[in-house]
């Protein structure tokens, strides 16, 4: 058993360690399709206050540069656009899906891509992998399924929205999506119902129990917090 433990150390030894990769706001001019690429989708809050601003609400920085750094560490080539305020989920999803079909049209496997979505960035991914329809990409979304009692979030019926996202998806998604969220989240929580809508569907949900104080879940995604951030990079891996 103990020369099996050492064995085992020594082929650790011998991997290569991931290599940092960058962070862009559009696809790099030429794509290598050996690379991993993400595209990081934030919340509404970076949309109204600018990236890397404070919230006076959950008494914390969204730190949109300390998460795609995070990524690209994680050996992704990141693509974060800073959404301008007000931008429409289906139009950017639509911008969104037309990035990634470039980068299947240049030959990067499904399988290499990554769509991750924060709050209203998790709308977007949901809608980008309606209009994708490839099982093979991943797909994370982080606090990203409205409650019923999120009406009014920055001026907008939530709930609303995502009832109907949920309507567009219809029997449309198939494949894996992970969801995270957290369970002092008073907007966002379980993505049961877009499961239910989607029979070829099947999300893979982990409801995170952070110790926030009650309300304050929504921001455990502002950082890139080992509890969820681990996992997730893990989930992307698999």
């Amino acid at each position: 058993m103990k020369s099996l433990h050492l064995v085992l150390c020594f082929l650790v030894t011998l991997m290569p360690p991931v290599q940092a990769q960058e962070v862009l706001r559009d696809l790099p001019a030429s794509i290598d399709v050996n690379k991993k690429y993400l595209f990081f989708q934030h919340g509404l809050s970076v949309e109204q206050l600018g990236p890397d601003s404070y919230s006076k609400e959950f008494r914390k920085t969204y730190d949109t540069t300390g998460l795609t750094n995070a990524f690209a560490k994680a050996g992704y080539v990141v693509i974060a656009e800073f959404r301008p305020k007000g931008s429409r989920v289906p139009a950017y999803a639509d911008k969104i899906s037309g990035q990634i079909t470039q980068l299947l049209t240049t030959g990067v496997p499904p399988k290499n891509i990554a769509v991750v979505g924060h709050s209203k960035g998790g709308y977007i991914t949901i809608a980008t992998a309606t209009r994708l329809a490839n099982p093979g990409i991943h797909y994370a979304i982080l606090a990203g399924c409205a409650l019923p009692s999120a009406r009014n979030i920055g001026g907008a019926d939530a709930r609303a929205t995502y009832e109907k996202l949920i309507a567009d998806t219809q029997g449309q998604l198939k494949g894996r999506i992970l969801s995270q969220y957290d369970t002092t989240d008073d907007w966002m929580g379980s993505c049961k119902d877009l499961q239910a809508a989607n029979a070829g569907l099947t999300i893979e949900e982990t409801a995170i129990q952070s110790g926030y104080a009650a309300g304050m879940g929504h921001s455990l995604f502002y950082t890139p917090e080992p509890i969820w951030f681990e996992p997730l990079v893990k989930w992307l891996a698999q």
